[in-house]
C-alpha cells in the first residue's frame, strides 16, 4: 500500500523538480552574467549591486521552477549565484580586453583558457568583490526554496 493524501492525513505530495530548478537557475546566472558584463563595459564601471541582482535572479528562478523546500535547493541557488558573479566579472574583463585590442568579443573570449581566466580573475579582483559575492550567495541560498508546507494532523491522530 502506498501513502497518499487520502490514506495518510500527514502525507505531503512533493512537487519539487531539481532538474528544472537547476536548468532555469543556470539560465538566470548566464543572463545575469551577460548583463553584468555589458553594463560594466558600456559604463566603464563595475557596479557591485549587479552581483546582488544575480543572486536574486538566480534564487527566484530556482524557487519558481524547482519548487523545492529542502536545503539542497538553497545550495544550488547559492552555487549558481556565485558562478554567475564570477562569470560576469570574467566576461567584463574579456570585454575590456576586446575593446582595448579592437577585436571581436567572441574571438577574444575564444582565446581565454581556464588558467588564463583564473589569472585574469585574480589580477582584477578587489576585496569589495568578495563582499558582493557573499551577499549574492546569501540571496541565492535564501530565495531558492519555497516554504515547507504546513503539516496538520487529523483529529484521529491527536486523540
Amino acid at each position: 500500500m502506498t501513502d497518499s493524501a487520502e490514506t495518510n492525513p500527514v502525507f505531503v505530495e512533493d512537487s519539487s523538480n531539481m532538474v528544472q530548478g537547476l536548468l532555469f537557475g543556470a539560465a538566470a546566472a548566464a543572463i545575469g552574467a551577460a548583463l553584468w558584463a555589458v553594463i560594466t563595459v558600456l559604463t566603464g564601471y563595475q557596479i557591485g549591486f549587479m552581483a546582488i541582482g544575480i543572486g536574486v535572479l538566480v534564487g527566484l528562478a530556482v524557487r519558481r521552477f524547482g519548487r523545492g523546500s529542502t536545503p539542497v535547493f538553497g545550495i544550488v541557488g547559492a552555487a549558481l549565484a556565485l558562478t554567475g558573479c564570477v562569470a560576469g566579472n570574467l566576461l567584463a574583463v574579456v570585454g575590456f580586453i576586446a575593446q582595448g585590442q579592437e577585436a571581436p568579443f567572441f574571438a577574444t573570449l575564444g582565446q581565454v583558457s581556464l588558467p588564463l581566466a583564473m589569472d585574469l580573475l585574480i589580477e582584477t579582483a578587489s576585496p569589495i568583490d568578495f563582499l558582493f559575492y557573499a551577499i549574492a550567495v546569501y540571496e541565492g541560498f535564501k530565495l531558492s526554496t519555497v516554504p515547507a508546507p504546513a503539516v496538520t494532523a487529523s483529529p484521529e491522530m491527536t486523540a
